[in-house]
């Protein structure tokens, strides 16, 4: 049912879309590297602290058929000197994946720098995350059930503005963020951003 939705979401064709040397931020257990497009995949980078979920990580990521080429880092983007030891540096992706992550990390705005840096000139930062109502009455809703949604869903905070966030992390080429308009109306009590930034330079 989730891979359902998930599809009716457009999910599986932004993972698609990737390519060249990748950094997908959160895999968690692996819910998308079967949605990769080998053809299309030099590296990719797995950025999951979480070390209970790597063993189940590691078996989706073998039924995908991408062990050769998919690297567990047990570290968070941020950590500078943690990512260099399994050789992540700045400026070597083509793409970053961020698929329902950036809602739950600690500090998004250091998150998001830290994706921009790691990025090449025109590599591409491509997301799909919930966000902030733009609809008045549903942000208030939003920020009253905010009060308990991170304690009980592992941080996930339903009011931050991830698109406004994404775009002040750096300078970007090109910017084809929007809101999925087959889900999106005024009382949606997730509303999503998603698609791809395209680093400047």
């Amino acid at each position: 049912m989730l891979a359902e939705k998930d599809v009716e979401m457009g999910i599986p064709a932004l993972v698609a879309s990737a390519s060249g040397t990748v950094i997908e931020i959160g895999p968690g257990s692996g819910n998308q590297v079967g949605r990769y497009d080998p053809a299309k995949i030099t590296k990719i980078f797995g950025i999951e602290p979480t070390l209970g979920l790597h063993d189940k990580l590691r078996e989706n990521i073998k039924k995908a058929g991408l062990s050769d080429v998919y690297t567990i880092v047990p570290c968070g983007v941020e950590d500078v000197q943690g990512l260099r030891k399994y050789g992540v540096d700045r400026e070597a992706f083509d793409t970053a994946l961020s698929i329902h992550v950036l809602c739950s990390v600690p500090d998004p705005k250091e998150t998001a720098a830290a994706l921009y840096r790691l990025l090449k000139p025109g590599g591409k930062m491509i997301v799909y995350e919930h966000v902030k109502s733009r609809d008045y009455v549903s942000s208030i809703v939003q920020d009253l059930y905010n009060i308990v949604w991170p304690h009980a869903l592992g941080n996930c905070q339903l009011n931050r503005d991830t698109a406004r966030t994404l775009r002040e992390a750096g300078e970007w080429a090109k910017d084809d963020l929007e809101r999925p308009p087959f889900q999106e109306d005024a009382w949606q009590a997730l509303p999503h951003i998603w698609g791809c930034l395209t680093k400047a330079g």
